[in-house]
């Protein structure tokens, strides 16, 4: 799939997320189903973290599921500067799962500390902004990431 139509696909999807809740959706979320939670699974292979750019919607409550038999973390690439760390899980042991609150807009590329091959990043995105300032968060998240 194209980049330009996976990226409108995406938004088209986060505006949906960002519709007003109907009744349907609130049995939904009674369920344990919340239509801001974001999935990201780690695996023993490349790309390692699945999916490897994702790209969720300001409010989101993002999890890391580890299915894998070894450990794995989740460490906000700002953890290594004298930026913000946004995020470290610590070792993630097998199937387990570590989850973040609601993060704002962004980019955040992560990194495993134990297997500093598997890398991601979050792009946490404003659905009401501009089609064009979303995509562009999101190329330049697909080029940051491959190029590393």
């Amino acid at each position: 799939m194209k980049l330009t139509t996976l990226i409108n696909v995406v938004v088209s999807l986060m505006v949906m997320i960002a519709a007003p809740v109907s009744a349907k959706e609130d049995q939904a979320s009674e369920a344990g189903f919340h239509p801001n939670s974001v999935s990201i699974i780690l695996e023993g292979l490349a790309p390692y973290y699945v999916p490897q750019v994702a790209v969720v919607p300001v409010g989101s409550v993002v999890t890391w599921t580890n299915p894998t038999a070894s450990p794995h973390s989740i460490r906000h690439d700002g953890c290594l500067t004298v930026g913000p760390c946004a995020f470290d899980s610590g070792a993630v042991l097998p199937d387990g799962t570590f989850s973040i609150p609601m993060l704002p807009p962004g980019q955040y590329p992560y990194h495993c500390e134990l297997h500093p091959v598997m890398r991601g990043t979050l792009v946490v995105v404003d659905p009401r902004a501009a089609h064009n300032d979303i995509a562009a968060a999101v190329e330049e998240a697909e080029v940051k990431t491959h190029a590393e």
